[in-house]
């Protein structure tokens, strides 16, 4: 069982509740991310458009590893913290996380706040839904209650560590899991679009192959979201899962663990909180580096079609 925080959803109507709560400080946190072949530009929405009160922007471009070629990885948490620290946010706060998209980007940017320790974060399903029942702040943004530099004391290297192996999987221990073949001990589910999974599609990354892990199931993430764009119940998952893959979430699992993957990291936060939402027992492993990664350091170890 993984004891490291969780990410708790909620709907329009819950977050509304937590915001108006006269409890501790609510924060909400727009983490909204756009992929790299879209013309909307995230940090100008934010100071420019709609958003909820009091919001400040978590920039997944910018709270990353500086030192990797691979875009937006986890960071040192010691730069998380101070990063953290530089948006106002305080260790007692209640975050309130969102994309403009509804769930897109909110997922991992939440899950990330989690990994490095903060226990109170809330994922909101979904954003759009919200501002169409409730009142949000339009127009340039202004100086929020949360945006004064304060110090922001994270978790200790010890329970850092602890929590990343748990949650966490590098390059090199999935590509010893794929070459040993030990890769089927786990379900292994990819994020993206099923034409960029079989090899039919190009990434949006340019130059960038297409294709697969060997051995890994693909489930686009649009497949655990209903029409309106949320998280479907988790009866409806659990009818997912047993029709895709005859997975059936309410047994002991078979494998080891699940690992989560995608193009960058971003979607499969995605699958980890759907699958987290049916059965939060099972221990979920996010590849950080995930396809942009793979793709470059490992060309040999790439499937098409149904392989």
């Amino acid at each position: 069982m993984v004891n490291s925080p969780r990410v708790k959803l909620l709907n329009a109507d819950y977050a509304r509740r937590l915001i108006q709560s006269p409890g501790p400080r609510v924060v909400p946190i727009d983490a909204t991310w756009y992929m790299p072949n879209s013309p909307n530009n995230a940090k100008k929405q934010f100071a420019e458009d709609d958003r909820i009160k009091n919001s400040v922007f978590f920039d997944l471009d910018s709270v990353c590893c500086r030192t990797s070629k691979y875009p937006h990885m986890l960071p040192p948490h010691r730069l998380f913290d101070k990063e953290v620290g530089k948006l106002g946010i305080r260790n007692d706060d209640l975050l309130l996380v969102y994309d403009r998209q509804g769930i897109f980007s909110g997922p991992r940017a939440a899950w990330t706040f989690a990994l490095y320790g903060h226990h109170n974060v809330y994922l909101l399903d979904h954003y759009p839904q919200y501002k169409s029942k409730y009142p949000v702040e339009n127009g340039v943004v202004e100086t929020s209650e949360a945006t004064d530099n304060s110090p922001y004391e994270g978790i200790d290297n010890t329970q850092f560590g602890k929590n990343y192996r748990e949650q966490v999987i590098e390059f090199d221990e999935l590509a010893d899991l794929v070459v040993s073949r030990d890769l089927d001990d786990y379900y292994v589910f990819d994020a993206r679009s099923a034409d960029r999974f079989h090899g039919k599609a190009p990434e949006p990354r340019k130059g960038l192959s297409s294709g697969h892990i060997p051995g890994a199931l693909n489930l686009p993430f649009t497949k655990v979201l209903n029409e309106a764009g949320q998280y479907k119940t988790v009866e409806e998952l659990v009818e997912l899962f047993k029709k895709d893959f005859g997975l059936d979430w309410n047994e002991p699992l078979d494998r080891k663990g699940v690992i989560v993957m995608c193009g960058t990291g971003v979607t499969a936060v995605i699958l980890r909180l759907a699958i987290e939402k049916i059965n939060s027992d099972i221990p979920i492993r996010v590849y950080d580096g995930s396809w942009t990664e793979w793709a470059q350091r490992a060309p040999d170890l790439i499937a098409e079609g149904n392989l």
